[in-house]
């Protein structure tokens, strides 16, 4: 044999040849990392806060954490790992088929959630009575989950079953009073011509708030309650030039910026916007005598947000202005609390109420904690009892 055996001396020269070499490439990475982290120190901008109680040490290290590189790097690394393997994001996030995204919201549901949806519905039955005994009609409009419109996008996903049961425990606790309003036949009538939800965003995209908005119309002309909708039009909505839009559910994915080939393509749509025709001034309006609008609209994000002109769209279909309560992030049972506990329903009763509520909002706690309710619907919250 031939064959001859490294010396000891050579076998040690070459592990210290290969340790150096990932010494030295550990040491230039960490170099260039930390040569990129002076970016978080250049572009830092001191706020006014106080100089001695270490308000500034605490936004200093909250901004340079965010921008430092390796975190960055360490985010997109595992993020881009969980989607090759496994096709998942953040928690939050589904990953469907064909670039679609979905809020884990619409798939799962929370513990004792029979309880909570319960509660909810107790929430709305105070809601009917007390406008109720204020003789002010109210119009439910409930905003589909993306997933019972787009199923066919959802992949592998199953939805829990009580994402099945939530509309027949709604209609139980709708009066005859309340003109409750779902789009889901509408919807799946409208789908194969009209994008009606972004692929990246939990929304409805413009033309899904326009028909919702003409189905509020239709629905209330029918009972009356659209009393202007005949008059000389007050409003009318234009078109903008197409762009794209990241949606709200890309926050669950961040690859950015080193895997950005992974990202679902972002949405494109046309934005649009409704504004108030211009008339001569009257008489009234040039003494400041400008009238309280006599439709309030109670809801969340998706009446909130102009980006899908839900307010403009209802707006030009009832040739009036309305009242806004509609609030972001909080879901729709708090807007209404507070619209109902507040000064201004005490002090200007609307002539009818349209409330917005996400379907899948009925099956997430209300958190109205805080919010003076009466004593009598406390009690009854407190008093549900899991099943």
């Amino acid at each position: 044999m031939n064959d001859k055996q490294p010396s000891t001396a050579s076998t040690a020269s070459t592990g210290d040849a290969s340790y150096a070499i990932v010494g030295i490439v550990f040491a230039l990475t960490v170099s260039v990392l930390s040569a990129f982290s002076f970016r978080a120190v250049l572009s830092y901008s001191a706020p006014p806060v106080n100089v001695f109680n270490g308000d500034l040490v605490r936004n200093f290290e909250q901004h340079f954490d965010k921008e430092f590189p390796l975190r960055t790097a360490s985010v997109n690394f595992w993020t881009a790992l969980q989607l090759v393997l496994f096709r998942e994001g953040k928690i939050g996030v589904l990953l469907g088929q064909d670039g679609w995204l979905y809020s884990n919201e619409e798939f799962h549901v929370l513990p004792r959630w029979e309880q909570i949806i319960e509660q909810n519905l107790e929430v709305i039955r105070w809601t009917q009575t007390t406008l109720s005994e204020a003789g002010i009609p109210l119009v439910v409009v409930v905003v589909p989950e993306k997933a019972h419109i787009y199923p066919e996008h959802v992949g592998d996903h199953r939805q829990a079953t009580a994402h099945g049961q939530v509309m027949a425990r709604l209609r139980s606790a709708i009066s005859e009073q309340t003109t409750l309003i779902t789009l889901n036949e509408t919807y799946a009538a409208a789908k194969a011509t009209q994008p009606l939800f972004f692929h990246t965003d939990t929304h409805w995209t413009p033309t899904g708030a326009r028909i919702a908005a003409r189905a509020v119309t239709d629905a209330m002309k029918a009972k009356g309650l659209a009393t202007k909708v005949d008059q000389p039009a007050a409003f009318v909505t234009t078109e903008q030039p197409e762009t794209s839009f990241a949606g709200d559910l890309l926050s669950f994915l961040p690859l950015e910026p080193m895997f950005p080939s992974l990202m679902p393509k972002a949405d494109t749509y046309i934005p649009v916007a409704t504004k108030a025709v211009e008339k001569e001034a009257s008489a009234d309006a040039l003494l400041g005598d400008e009238s309280v609008p006599e439709v309030a609209v109670v809801g969340t994000s998706y009446t909130a947000n102009d980006r899908w002109n839900f307010q403009g769209y209802l707006s030009e279909f009832l040739n009036e202005p309305l009242a806004d309560y509609s609030k972001e992030g909080i879901g729709p049972f708090p807007p209404m609390a507070q619209f109902l506990t507040g000064p201004d329903y005490a002090s200007h009763k609307p002539r009818v109420v349209i409330w917005e509520i996400p379907e899948r909002s009925l099956l997430g706690k209300a958190a109205l904690a805080g919010i003076p309710l009466p004593e009598s619907l406390n009690t009854k919250l407190a008093s549900i009892k899991p099943r």
